[in-house]
């Protein structure tokens, strides 16, 4: 019971404060889910029932109007007539699932009149004692710094790797007499970045669950939760960085394959020249367009640098609403540059 009550604080100094009601069989820290936010809350046992106090007010369920209440990952769902309500109990602000069940079965023994010290409240102070010294057997240095390396090293080898990928994904071989202009993608892009570095993170979680098994989690929750030491400033902001890694590897994948496509997008983005004319794809669905001969006003060869193009020139088509299609910072399949300039202003009159 000391444990319970060393961890029922739910105030933190920069916090309103949440006033406990007396004669309470336990109060305990918890975090109220809704959606994909959560808040903090102080979630109090009584013979009469269970009452939780945020910083929004104070809701209080009768042990008869808890219709039901189950442990479903990580969370304790308590259905009453009022609407749903998620709760995980929350060690110095860190919600960990593992307590969800052993919570789930005080409420339940609470709703039947059955709570008592040596039942389901001595099994939640056990599983939380556990939870302290799951976390004090695997608080090693080593891990955050063998996490962060592979992140990093992951993230610098995708960032080689997302490029290459897209440009191969969006090639093209143009038919006989036919020319293509197709994008470069670049590493400095910010959805190749994003791609590799979420993708870097991603893997380094996975790395990390693997190796460690369920310590994986302890420790990056003890880390947040403070409870390394020797650690402070720059050192403390790395590990629980790290930690974030650890916890959220499924976000971090998730971002880093919403990066992806985005990126793929201007892989995709080209223009086809033939005798018909300009075929200009957006790289999106639907959205492209045909520019005809007639509608190009000019080809203009473009002097470049030294190197940028063996013929020492690029190609940019003048259209008539102003708009230009250059070959300049793009790759030009189906010809050399000046087979295309002089395919282009053979059609331009």
């Amino acid at each position: 019971m000391e444990r319970l009550a060393a961890y029922a604080q739910v105030r933190r100094a920069a916090d309103p404060m949440l006033l406990a009601r007396p004669g309470a069989l336990l109060r305990q820290a918890v975090r109220i889910h809704d959606g994909l936010r959560a808040r903090d809350a102080l979630c109090e046992l009584d013979g009469s029932g269970l009452r939780i106090t945020d910083e929004r007010g104070t809701r209080a369920i009768s042990w008869p109007d808890a219709r039901s209440v189950i442990a479903d990952r990580g969370r304790v769902r308590i259905v009453s007539p009022a609407g749903p309500i998620a709760l995980s109990i929350a060690l110095d602000g860190v919600a960990d699932p593992d307590l969800a069940p052993f919570f789930a079965q005080v409420l339940a023994d609470a709703r039947r009149g059955t709570l008592s010290g040596a039942g389901a409240l001595h099994e939640l102070t056990r599983a939380i004692d556990g939870t302290i010294e799951g976390f004090t057997d695997v608080d090693d240095p080593v891990i955050p710094l063998a996490v962060g390396g592979f992140a990093v090293m992951a993230g610098v080898i995708l960032l080689a790797a997302v490029p290459f990928a897209a440009q191969a994904a969006g090639h093209l071989v143009p038919a006989a007499g036919t020319f293509a202009i197709l994008p470069r993608s670049s590493a400095l892009d910010p959805r190749v970045l994003v791609a590799a570095f979420a993708g870097g993170a991603a893997l380094a979680s996975a790395i990390a669950h693997l190796a460690l098994g369920r310590s994986a989690a302890a420790w990056a929750r003890g880390t947040l939760r403070g409870w390394h030491h020797n650690a402070g400033g720059v050192e403390d902001r790395a590990r629980r960085g790290i930690a974030r890694i650890v916890l959220f590897g499924r976000s971090a994948l998730l971002l880093a394959a919403v990066a992806l496509l985005l990126a793929l997008q201007p892989a995709f983005a080209r223009t086809v020249v033939d005798a018909d004319g300009l075929h200009i794809a957006s790289g999106l669905p639907l959205l492209s367009s045909d520019v005809a001969w007639s509608a190009v006003t000019d080809v203009v060869p473009v002097a470049v640098g030294f190197g940028e193009r063996a013929e020492g020139f690029v190609v940019t088509l003048v259209l008539t609403d102003g708009s230009r299609v250059s070959t300049r910072g793009r790759d030009l399949v189906g010809g050399s540059e000046r087979a295309f300039y002089d395919f282009s202003r053979a059609r331009v009159r």
